[in-house]
């Protein structure tokens, strides 16, 4: 509908009110209800005059865009009333009273349009009460009605879990695309009280879930009223590029002598309305619970004339859970990816996959979160098991109880698409590669176009795995041209593994593995600047003694880095911190990653020999050199290094000597402005941030205790950022 997607930028545009509210004022046969009194989208067919004076109303009014009366006008909500097949004909039959209306009112200066209202329903995918699939063919049943009976727009509102939106969105545009049409859809959240959609998803995660999606506009509708929604929708209209829509309720609900009354009137709810288009984006207005003829007719003059601010939201590139976002480019590098779960590359996973006790399976994944991980890689791939029923068993979970983004890891595009329905965030998938030419290629970035997903990019060909500079380089140009070109994905959202294989092996071949890698990363970051990066790091280690490869593993990652790696798939608890390392252990492994022999000697041999009998980080040289530094120094080099227990030791020997409110204002304070500072330069990862500042909360409570009364410090009072 190339006129409204045109005039969606040019003015103002009114959609109507309430529906609900409505019905209730007006006199309705009981005999119309045919027994399933509360069932308003029987009306369509039973009392047709009453729904379409509604209507007419609203276009007298002076609305814009009339809303169908086909809300829950969805099979498994029409079930509930034992009339679940009819979803079709009171989708279509709701569809052709506003058409008549529409064309009767419509004119060249203001021309009226056919908005399908669908509803959410009354379950939430993500909670597992309804599967994807489901969904899916009810809304679209529903929506090839609403396109016989003359829809103009599709209108998704009230909706509580994106993963209901992204359901609701696919059979809606695949209907229109089977009947030949090019139908814009709009999305409308519900933002409750707690300041997120009912399933705990906030207004800029729902940003950048939605932002690959082709709709017309995004915005907020019931739930509260004008005055609650203003602060959701500036946050919207500061990351979001598109129009916006907002129609609240005429106020928060009360309930008055049994019954849901709502206290906005019509010139209150109009002044209050018309503010949002002081909003960037803001481009329809009107009314959702509550709202009358009275309501919109008041909006409609209030707006008249106006021309919509354009939209200038922009935020970076990311992906999403339900609950939160994480930039794809963090800052500084690199973006963290769990690898434990992993039936591959975790024995402890892969034996409780076996068992099947997802209760510790969750625990591995939420272990995870905590160390630092910024998304988890998911694998569920191990013989003699079904992949995709495994994949749905793990993913379900995951989605709905862990916090941040996921990376579903697969070969298989049946188990990627499975690990899709069931994400209501945006995920990253893992991954795609020319190895078995480019039909399975194609087959994951289809479903990364559709199901708005990043997508990892390994350089794999029919040949085999790229090993050089140049055939890396070779692969990843080939399927850059195909994703963008082909497939329409976002640079930004491709991230390629250029892959890196095990310097340990004394193979002659992989000599210089890491070398190849590194540079591969540089110079495809040079053509490519908007493009990601990510490796398994601990690959470049293999078959090395445990401990040893620690030290290899943060080396190595601390230089991916510094060539354009954006993303590694590593156990945060398996790296250590960059400034940890001594300038004897780094150069012993960078010679062996950059291959360089000195006086003739093998850098592997003298790798192995270095770091033989090494066990973890620390050493009886590394505790003597600590207690033969001043007490404050060792106070802020045990809080750098987050090492709580020692550090609580420490300050207890401290204040014997020195007051406590100045370890914690100095010295403490001091240290963690180092934590910062390393942080910022890319030589400290999140994780050990993280460390540091539990070992900060630790010692600050503990030393709480000896402070004089007034000088008692909350632990939400004291920050390191600064």
């Amino acid at each position: 509908m190339n006129k409204l997607r045109q005039l969606i930028r040019e003015k103002v545009l009114v959609i109507d009110g309430a529906m609900g509210t409505m019905i209730q004022s007006m006199i309705v046969p009981m005999d119309a209800w045919q027994g399933k009194v509360g069932c308003n989208e029987i009306l369509n067919v039973r009392a047709p005059q009453i729904i379409k004076s509604i209507h007419e109303k609203y276009a007298q009014a002076g609305a814009d865009l009339i809303k169908t009366n086909t809300f829950g006008a969805l099979p498994w909500v029409l079930e509930e009333y034992g009339i679940g097949d009819r979803a079709y004909e009171l989708a279509r039959a709701g569809a052709q009273l506003v058409r008549q209306v529409c064309d009767k009112y419509s004119s060249r200066e203001k021309p009226r349009f056919v908005a399908g209202s669908l509803g959410p329903g009354t379950k939430l995918p993500s909670l597992g009460h309804i599967h994807y699939d489901e969904m899916y063919q009810g809304y679209k049943v529903t929506a090839k009605g609403l396109i016989d009976g003359g829809v103009d727009v599709f209108l998704l509102e009230t909706f509580q879990d994106p993963l209901q939106i992204k359901a609701a969105l696919h059979a809606v545009q695949d209907a229109s695309k089977e009947a030949g049409k090019d139908i814009p859809v709009m999305v409308s959240a519900t933002i409750e009280l707690t300041g997120t959609m009912l399933i705990g998803t906030d207004a800029q995660t729902l940003a950048v879930i939605m932002e690959p999606f082709d709709v017309l506009s995004l915005g907020f509708n019931c739930g509260t009223g004008p005055d609650q929604i203003e602060k959701h929708l500036k946050i919207l209209s500061q990351v979001w590029d598109r129009p916006i829509s907002i129609h609240s309720n005429a106020g928060l609900p009360e309930n008055r002598g049994g019954h849901t009354y709502y206290p906005m009137g019509a010139e209150e709810f109009a002044e209050k309305e018309s503010r949002f288009l002081e909003f960037d984006g803001v481009a329809v207005v009107g009314g959702c619970c509550g709202t009358t003829p009275a309501h919109i007719k008041a909006l409609a003059e209030k707006v008249k004339g106006r021309r919509p601010k354009p939209p200038n939201g922009k935020q970076p590139k990311a992906l999403a859970s339900l609950y939160g976002i994480q930039p794809l480019k963090q800052q500084p590098p690199p973006f963290l990816v769990g690898e434990r779960t992993n039936a591959t590359g975790s024995k402890k996973f892969r034996e409780l996959l076996l068992a099947e006790d997802y209760d510790a399976i969750l625990s591995v994944a939420q272990e995870q979160v905590k160390a630092g991980s910024h998304a988890l890689d998911v694998s569920v791939n191990f013989a003699g098991r079904d992949e995709v029923k495994d994949m749905k068993a793990i993913i379900s979970r995951f989605n709905e109880k862990i916090p941040v983004p996921l990376m579903p890891d697969s070969t298989q595009p049946e188990a990627l698409e499975e690990a899709l329905k069931l994400i209501g965030g945006k995920p990253i998938l893992n991954s795609a590669n020319l190895e078995d030419g480019e039909e399975k290629f194609d087959r994951i970035c289809q479903l990364a176009k559709r199901f708005g997903s990043a997508v990892v990019l390994l350089t794999i060909d029919e040949k085999g795995m790229a090993k050089t500079k140049e055939r890396k380089i070779e692969i990843a140009e080939r399927m850059y041209k195909r994703a963008t070109q082909k497939h329409g994905l976002s640079p930004e959202d491709l991230v390629f593994d250029v892959l890196t294989f095990t310097v340990g092996s004394g193979d002659e071949e992989y000599r210089d593995a890491a070398v190849q890698t590194i540079e591969a990363i540089k110079e495809i970051k040079k053509r490519h600047p908007e493009v990601g990066f990510v490796l398994g790091i601990s690959n470049v280690s293999f078959g090395l003694e445990t401990s040893a490869r620690k030290y290899l593993n943060s080396v190595f990652l601390h230089h991916c880095v510094q060539a354009g790696l954006t993303m590694a798939i590593v156990n945060p608890k398996h790296l250590i911190p960059y400034h940890k390392i001594s300038e004897e252990d780094r150069k012993v492994c960078e010679n062996l990653l950059f291959n360089v022999w000195e006086n003739g000697e093998d850098p592997l041999f003298k790798f192995i020999q270095h770091f033989s009998g090494r066990k973890g980080t620390g050493s009886s040289q590394q505790d003597e050199e600590l207690s033969r530094l001043p007490l404050d120094e060792r106070i802020k080099k045990l809080l750098i290094d987050g090492e709580k227990d020692r550090l609580i030791k420490t300050v207890e020997e401290a204040r014997q000597t020195i007051p406590p409110e100045k370890i914690i204002n100095e010295i403490l304070i001091d240290g963690m402005k180092i934590v910062g500072d390393l942080f910022g330069e890319g030589k400290m990862q999140l994780p050990f941030v993280l460390q540091s500042a539990e070992a900060m909360k630790a010692a600050v409570d503990y030393l709480n205790q000896y402070l004089p009364k007034k000088k008692k410090i909350s632990r939400q009072h004291w920050y390191w950022e600064q």
